[in-house]
């Protein structure tokens, strides 16, 4: 009988420490995700000013599409387009300036690290390399909408229709990563653009424009209140 109760307390204790050793493994995992969703979020800050420069443009654009009914404004659309463009650029060469800067502490850090035997911040800054390489992507697919407008590809009709699809697509990678809130925020514009594009293909450019714009916008203040 005394037997059966020993047994019965260490396989109690056991259980125990299997139970505290999970719990502890739990723990540090969540604590890792959180540690790299607050890397990830404190590098994709540097993009807020491009979110903002393009969330602009798309409105600007949905209210000259609302007066070109009554004026011919394409030219100031066009200029909007040319001054994000080359605001844009600026900003992704600040990016390229400030990316050989924290290349270079980047480096200082990893033989500190060597040195000490602590990498973690490190490793955790180097989860997308740097903010900057990120607008390559999104280069590309403006560049190829841009290219299939160009050839034809693309009834200038439907054309809004595949700009918003592609953003409501990025919002949902990104939130993967960053949060839900933007998760959320391109299930949305993907449901407003299949509605825009099935039942109301005509009022397209200016819905579309303007809540892209805003959704941009509001993603760069979500960005920013994240990294506080």
């Amino acid at each position: 009988m005394q037997n059966s109760k020993q047994t019965n307390l260490a396989n109690t204790n056991r259980q125990d420490l299997e139970d505290n050793k999970r719990q502890k493994l739990e723990n540090n995992r969540q604590q890792d995700l959180d540690d790299k969703r607050k890397a990830w979020i404190g590098q994709a800050n540097a993009l807020i000013p491009l979110l903002f420069i393009w969330g602009a443009e798309w409105m600007f654009s949905a209210l000259i599409d609302v007066a070109i009914y009554w004026r011919d404004l394409d030219w100031l659309k066009q200029a909007a387009f040319i001054t994000a463009v080359v605001a844009s650029l600026i900003q992704i060469w600040s990016l390229r300036k400030e990316f050989r800067t924290e290349s270079g502490e980047d480096a200082r850090e990893r033989t500190h690290s060597a040195a000490s035997g602590a990498g973690a911040r490190s490793s955790e800054r180097s989860g997308w390399g740097h903010p900057a390489l990120l607008v390559l992507p999104g280069a590309m697919l403006i560049a190829a909408v841009a290219l299939l407008e160009a050839i034809g590809a693309v009834s200038p009709l439907f054309a809004p229709v595949l700009r918003t699809f592609i953003l409501a697509i990025g919002f949902v990678q990104v939130g993967l990563l960053l949060g839900r809130p933007l998760v959320y925020l391109g299930l949305w514009l993907f449901a407003l653009s299949a509605l825009m594009g099935v039942w109301y293909l005509g009022y397209s450019g200016v819905v579309l424009e303007g809540m892209g714009g805003i959704s941009l916008i509001l993603s760069g203040y979500m960005l920013r209140v994240w990294g506080r």
